[in-house]
């Protein structure tokens, strides 16, 4: 008995295996295409019009009986969906038009023309991508560097003090290298102090950087930021500037006929593009951040709207779905800083990890490990369009056996004329993090809250309320409110009040007014009044220009003890300067401020104004003089060398540089007046010019018997395909002449030769005289 049954188990197992074999065999055969015998089928040459455009002027329909079928390439190419019967004729997949539900058809005999009528939606999904922002890999940066420096220098009765910073940094193709160094002059003496050494490695494609050295770590929702030394990798979106990370909304519809779309974003165009008919989708539409009502106007070519509203929320604090960003450390704290040169403490390692799980949640883990430390905790943002973003944070840690705990809860909301918002964070007393002082307990509560009203052309109303309860000292409580209004063409108005309570309570108002003057001049007047003190004071002021220019400032106090302050600057293309005076009672100092930079690249340095970005050396050889313009601005002049050099570009983005054929002389070949710069961050690039002398001259052939070269003849210099015409009187232009040339000229069956010099000269056209042409064979 139990081996029969074991029979029966194996017969039954083979009975279903051979049942799955016979149910696939029958699926694939059902699957492959039924082959149709030509014999029935009639060829029909039409031209296709669907929805009334015209979409091919004759493609093969086949009928078979009573109805037609059209290849499925077509159908395809038409953007219509293919049914699932198909059929094989003559090597082709034909699909039945009966097949797509909707649709009708009929033919024109006269027209010799298919017309279709579909609806929208048997068409595939166009998907409209809005601006998005098109990567544009940077361009390799060669070996070279910059160095800036600052100068202040203060005299007062008591004494004279020089402090110094500097900056040197070196790039290359593996990144660049910047460190900072103070000098302060102290009454003990002058000390040199190491500010930072950093080494950077932005790599645009990933959208990450790696760095070494002195570094601020990553924070997360409810984390401090620390200054330490050692390594870091991280997202770093702005090395595509035209990417978003945030979460945006969608929008969708139909098109029954080729439209034009127009998206307004609280009734500002924001984008327009052309659709074919069928369904359309706009992904990450161009919104602001917080609440607003998008309305999508969909034209057809018959004049046609149809009007889409739709209200949307976008916030900077949820990431795209499925995006990540993180933030990874390891290294030792760094203490003292701005004192001391070196001194790192406690090794750590830090992590931080962001993810749009989806449009409406955004999720992070951060993490924090010391030898005798240990911090870890979760994060979310959550979106509920119709009201806000809600975000929740909650940790735990454990120090020398103790353990602790932080809780996070908050709120903010951004509609078109007002932004609100709260938060609240408990910890425990043992709950310890980065960033918080050893041996100090953690805060009890943290609290904060804000409103902000516009209120159109009455100006705006901004409110808020911040509290602290720490366990080592007392309580804090801060109200701000202020409010502040464009006075048409008299100025601008804000008032502020600050309200400090807790065990000794403090208010202070404040007024400030200010005027504009001209394109670079203001005037201010300040005036603050607490319990004890009324202050004020008056400022007139004319900023530095983007160019080479002067500015002032000048500030009177209302009170004898309040600051009078005089000063002058100056930004030249080299650097900018300043000096001041100013009094406060009968006490008087000097200062005087100086900075500039060099960059380097090349072989070539460059005196200028602080190397702050990313920078280019153009040259344009051999030509002095020559104006450049940076997006059409002029912004560097070529030396003697014909080399120039333009700062302030911005990285990771096409910066537009160009110059002016006006600038170049008229013997100059130009390849090209505009070349695009794609620098990397605080890098520089070499863009030279394809511009060289033509070397030109007129000059004019004589044959033998003392008659000019026939016009219409043609002469080339010898080794070159280059031909040039002859004019009346034997007179030609030739370009690329040498200082000895050998020419040929032609003219129907003829031929003769001629030696041509070509001396130097300022001329940017010379003519070289006449020239005997010598008979020669063909």
């Amino acid at each position: 008995m139990p081996g029969r049954k074991k029979k029966n188990n194996i017969g039954v197992v083979a009975g279903l295996l051979w049942g799955l074999l016979s149910v696939a065999d029958s699926s694939a055969d059902a699957a492959a295409p039924a082959i149709v015998d030509a014999r029935e089928v009639e060829e029909l040459l039409l031209a296709v019009a669907i929805n009334g455009q015209r979409v091919t002027q004759g493609t093969v329909i086949a009928r078979i009986g009573e109805r037609l079928w059209v290849r499925r390439e077509d159908l395809l190419q038409w953007r219509l969906h293919v049914p699932n019967e198909v059929v094989s004729w003559d090597g082709e997949l034909l699909a039945p038009l009966h097949g797509l539900n909707g649709l009708s058809y009929r033919i024109d005999d006269q027209q010799q023309l298919l017309l279709i009528d579909a609806p929208a939606v048997l068409f595939s999904l166009t998907r409209v991508e809005a601006k998005r922002g098109v990567f544009t890999k940077p361009m390799p940066s060669p070996l070279g560097g910059f160095f800036n420096y600052d100068v202040f220098s203060t005299s007062d009765q008591r004494r004279s003090a020089t402090n110094a910073l500097a900056e040197i940094g070196v790039f290359n193709g593996f990144g660049v290298a910047v460190g900072n160094f103070v000098r302060r002059d102290l009454p003990e003496g002058d000390r040199l102090i190491r500010l930072e050494t950093t080494w950077t490695d932005d790599r645009p494609e990933e959208m990450v950087s790696a760095r070494a050295g002195d570094l601020i770590s990553g924070a997360g929702a409810w984390g401090r930021a620390v200054r330490f030394g050692g390594l870091q990798w991280a997202t770093n979106f702005a090395t595509q500037p035209g990417f978003s990370s945030v979460s945006r909304p969608a929008m969708q519809g139909e098109a029954a006929l080729p439209s034009t779309l127009e998206l307004y974003v609280n009734d500002m165009l924001r984008l327009k593009r052309d659709v074919p008919s069928g369904p359309f989708s706009i992904q990450d539409m161009p919104v602001v951040t917080g609440q607003g009502e998008a309305r999508l106007v969909v034209t057809d070519l018959l004049g046609r709207e149809q009007v889409i509203v739709a209200p949307y929320y976008a916030s900077p604090r949820l990431l795209d779905t499925g995006l990540n960003a993180y933030s990874y450390e390891i290294g030792a704290i760094r203490e003292d800083y701005g004192l001391v040169s070196n001194n790192y403490g406690r090794a750590m390692a830090v992590g931080t990890f962001r993810r749009g799980m989806t449009s409406r949640w955004t999720s992070e883990v951060h993490a924090e490990l010391l030898e005798e430390q240990q911090t870890a905790g979760i994060s979310s943002v959550w979106l509920w369009p119709a009201v806000g973003v809600f975000s929740a944070s909650m940790a735990g840690s454990q120090r020398n056996s103790a353990t602790g705990s932080l809780f996070n809860l908050g709120f903010q909301a951004q509609q078109r004329r007002m932004g609100y918002g709260a938060s609240v964070q408990w910890s425990s007393a043992e709950f310890a993090q980065l960033g918080l002082e050893e041996g100090r307990p953690a805060p009890r509560a943290i609290a904060q809250a804000f409103v902000n009203v516009s209120i159109g052309r009455a100006g705006a109303v901004s409110v808020s309320y911040s509290y602290q309860e720490p366990r080592d000292a007392e309580r804090t409580e801060l109200i701000n409110a202020s409010y502040g209004v464009t006075l048409g063409r008299a100025g601008f108005l804000s008032l502020s009040l600050v309200r400090i309570m807790g065990d000794s309570s403090e208010s202070i108002a404040s007024l400030n007014f200010t005027r504009l003057l001209g394109s670079r001049d203001t005037g201010s007047l300040f005036v603050s009044k607490d319990a004890d003190d009324t202050r004020g004071s008056v400022r007139l002021q004319r900023g530095l220009p983007q160019g080479e220019g002067f500015g002032y400032r000048m500030v009177s106090g209302f009170a004898e003890s309040d600051l009078r302050e005089a000063s002058l600057a100056y930004q030249g293309g080299i650097g900018a300067y300043e000096v001041g005076v100013g009094q406060i009672d009968d006490s008087t100092s000097y200062r005087a401020h100086a900075s500039g930079g060099v960059a380097l690249l090349g072989g070539d340095a460059f005196l200028s104004r602080r190397v702050d970005s990313s920078f280019a050396v153009v040259t344009v050889p051999g030509y002095e003089g020559v104006n450049v313009y940076r997006d059409n601005q002029a912004v560097a002049r070529t030396n003697d060398e014909g080399v120039a050099l333009i700062s302030r570009l911005r990285p990771y983005e096409v910066n537009s540089v160009r110059i002016e054929s006006a600038d170049l002389p008229m013997d100059a070949t130009i390849g090209t007046l505009q070349l695009d710069a794609i620098p990397y961050l605080r890098s520089g690039l070499r863009l030279a010019f394809p511009v060289q002398r033509s070397r030109g001259a007129v000059f004019n052939i004589v044959l033998e018997n003392g008659e000019p070269m026939p016009a219409g003849a043609v002469v080339t210099i010898a080794g070159s395909s280059e031909e040039f015409p002859v004019g009346l009187g034997g007179e030609v232009y030739v370009t690329g002449l040498d200082a000895s040339n050998q020419l040929v000229a032609l003219w129907g069956q003829q031929r003769c030769n001629l030696q041509v010099s070509f001396p130097e000269s300022d001329d940017p056209l010379p003519h070289l005289g006449a020239f005997a042409c010598r008979w020669s064979e063909r």
